[in-house]
């Protein structure tokens, strides 16, 4: 998911941080990734005015949610910390989980992925908890559905 930001001293550059759950969250300017800063986890970013400034990620509450981004002395929140509703609907599929095995770990993962786009969306937040509980329980259902048919084939 991407958010494109406006920085002071930035005016008319394209600055935009792309959170993706594989990889974490990565800045672009003018489309292409950040220069490594000096330190681990720092970026350099050129001002308009031909200075640079050190940017960095930091994680505001619980290290999967969207991190702020401090450039210079400037703190940026781009997206707002979900809340405790939303992490127990966007955690929900843990449930899965907890039904065991590969094919468990493997839906629960999917359903984690797809909750949290969904909390991450602009989707109204009725639709978001409904589209969340809708799926978790296909996931539940998928479970049954995939382990019934996986049993069906090794009995045979």
């Amino acid at each position: 998911m991407g958010y494109k930001l406006d920085v002071d001293g930035f005016e008319g550059q394209d600055i935009e941080v792309v959170v993706s759950f594989w990889t974490g969250a990565r800045l672009f300017v003018n489309g292409k990734k950040a220069e490594k800063g000096p330190r681990r986890g720092q970026l350099v970013l050129k001002r308009n005015d031909g200075k640079e400034v050190i940017a960095s990620f930091k994680h505001k509450n619980i290290w999967a949610d969207v991190p702020q981004l401090k450039v210079g002395k400037e703190l940026i929140e781009f997206a707002k910390p979900l809340t405790w509703k939303e992490w127990i609907f966007v955690g929900s599929p843990i449930v899965v989980l907890l039904l065991g095995g590969a094919l468990g770990a493997v839906m629960a993962m999917l359903g984690l992925y797809l909750n949290g786009k969904l909390f991450r969306s602009q989707l109204k937040d009725v639709l978001k908890y409904t589209l969340s509980a809708v799926v978790t329980l296909s996931l539940i259902i998928g479970y049954f559905f995939f382990s019934s048919v996986i049993l069906l084939l090794f009995n045979n």
